[in-house]
């Protein structure tokens, strides 16, 4: 549209001077070619699952590359106005077109149709009795769980299952703790980026499953997490647009990094509220929308939706093989739904976040999931299943009002803050358990997911993981309870390792450092 709308402006422009005319088009051809570059060095990034605030550390770097940019632009047009250089110019113009345009044809040709509503019933796989059902709850720690099921009363709902409250995460943000917990496996050496990437190629539980022929949903927070085993597939860009009816949400995020790309470097955190005014009311001229949510408030909502569309597309499902994996973000911040799933928006913000507002949002994380397996009893499906619900992370850092933490603090943040952060909630259903809800003391840890579920499903992992069956872990059994933090980034690979001594006191334990993940060689360290 905007390409239609230059071109027109060119030609109409070209009646009254055709001067004029080349002077736009040279003028429209620059700012194009400094936007295409410095959009690549836009150092910050739109609305991260796990994100810290929006903003930019301006590296000096960037502003000299962005300047040289700059000033090959101005170049350029000083030459094409003097009448040099256009059949270059007009050659580069017309492969960005024929690329953008063959680009779009590739999207629409392989259009996912998955994104379809009304997705066709599946039929049941007999050799696979029973289905499984694994959810995660994004940033749901034990404790807030447990409190959560007892204000909401809802703890006949969760029969047969059993939870593990000395529980911890491996790693403290989403991106690392899936690839632990689907796979396993620590990191442990090489590239942070293959480990990372290693469960969506073959290995790890979808590729298990698949391979033992379950049909595989995933409902998940990115969508670079379909992999060739998963049959069907949402991811909460999807969901969001689905369920709302608001125009796709890329587009808002893409207004708003474009317009800050436009910015010096050394402005971007200045121009990021202005690009965000800005930002909202192109969106609303494009589409005729207006979106009632923030970026970071779409994940949460996205989380309700998803679990809603669980009990709605479980008629699309067969009662055997089929392997569900639903990644919500609940009760991950913002808090900005109450205990119904209503949306209050602002009156549950607040900074820090408050302790209520955090158990809010947890409750009604609980009923979602609590509604869903009431329909799976209704039709039958909830004795034979195997259903695992488990956080990716606790939540990490400070919530609610009060003084600075004391000491002891590890890597620069209090204790007490980084064991909240690794405290995730671990429970499990087998097929056909009976009787209440039961808490166990085992002590386990998400990199112990993977082999439970193989040890559940019968399947054999294919290699040796890092982490064990719970069912096959002693209560009494000594062993390193271990998490890696990252105290400079919240992505990359700077991970430091940690020992929390004492897993049935998470909120007084001490912490040992243990020291990097991996050495300066990329090999495992001898204590690991």
């Amino acid at each position: 549209m905007l390409y239609a709308l230059t071109w027109l402006a060119i030609r109409l422009s070209a009646l009254l001077s055709r001067r004029v005319a080349i002077a736009l088009a040279c003028l429209a051809f620059c700012l194009g070619l400094f936007a295409l570059l410095a959009h690549v060095y836009t150092p910050i990034q739109v609305g991260p699952l796990d994100g810290a605030a929006l903003e930019s550390d301006e590296p000096l770097r960037y502003t000299l590359i962005e300047a040289a940019f700059a000033l090959l632009a101005a170049l350029v047009l000083v030459l094409l106005l003097r009448g040099r250089g256009e059949r270059i110019a007009a050659a580069f113009a017309g492969l960005l077109l024929v690329a953008a345009t063959g680009y779009g044809g590739w999207l629409l040709a392989t259009h996912d149709e998955l994104r379809s509503t009304a997705p066709k019933p599946t039929r049941s796989v007999p050799d696979i009795p029973g289905n499984v059902y694994h959810i995660v709850l994004d940033s749901m720690r034990s404790d807030v769980f447990l409190a959560a099921l007892e204000r909401t009363g809802l703890s006949g709902e969760f029969a047969g299952f059993e939870l593990f409250r000395n529980n911890i995460a491996n790693y403290v943000t989403t991106i690392p703790s899936s690839a632990s917990y689907l796979t396993g496996t620590y990191y442990r050496s090489g590239e942070f980026a293959d480990w990372v990437q290693q469960w969506r190629k073959d290995k790890g539980l979808f590729a298990a499953a698949a391979e033992r022929g379950y049909k595989i949903w995933v409902y998940a927070p990115f969508p670079h997490w379909k992999t060739r085993h998963v049959s069907r597939f949402w991811f909460n860009g999807d969901i969001y647009e689905l369920e709302s009816r608001v125009a796709p949400v890329g587009l808002h995020d893409l207004i708003q990094i474009w317009l800050v790309s436009l910015a010096p470097n050394d402005l971007t955190n200045e121009a990021l509220p202005l690009a965000e005014r800005l930002r909202d009311r192109i969106f609303t001229l494009i589409t005729g929308e207006t979106r009632p949510f923030t970026t970071a408030e779409i994940h949460p909502h996205a989380g309700v939706l998803m679990l809603r569309r669980l009990v709605r597309e479980e008629s699309l499902r067969g009662a055997n093989g089929q392997y569900v994996y639903a990644h919500a973000a609940l009760p991950h911040a913002p808090f900005v739904f109450d205990r119904e799933c209503r949306y209050v928006g602002q009156p549950l913000l607040s900074t820090p976040p408050r302790k209520e507002s955090y158990l809010e949002q947890a409750q009604c994380a609980v009923r979602l999931v609590a509604r869903f397996f009431e329909h799976l009893k209704q039709v039958g499906r909830y004795d034979p299943a195997t259903i695992v619900v488990h956080a990716d992370t606790g939540l990490i850092g400070k919530i609610g009002k009060g003084p600075p933490r004391s000491e002891p603090s590890t890597l620069g943040m209090a204790n007490l803050d980084l064991l909240k952060g690794v405290d995730a909630v671990l429970m499990i259903k087998r097929p056909h358990a009976a009787g209440q809800f039961r808490i166990l003391d085992t002590r386990t840890q998400l990199v112990d997911v993977f082999p439970t579920v193989m040890d559940i499903l019968g399947l054999e992992p294919g290699y040796q993981p890092d982490g064990k069956s719970v069912y096959a872990i002693r209560p009494d059994e000594p062993r390193d309870a271990l998490f890696a933090f990252d105290p400079t980034k919240k992505y990359g690979h700077g991970f430091v390792e940690v020992r929390v001594d004492d897993q049935t006191n998470r909120r007084r334990s001490p912490l040992t450092v243990i020291g990097p993940a991996v050495d300066g060689r990329g090999a495992a360290l001898e204590n690991r």
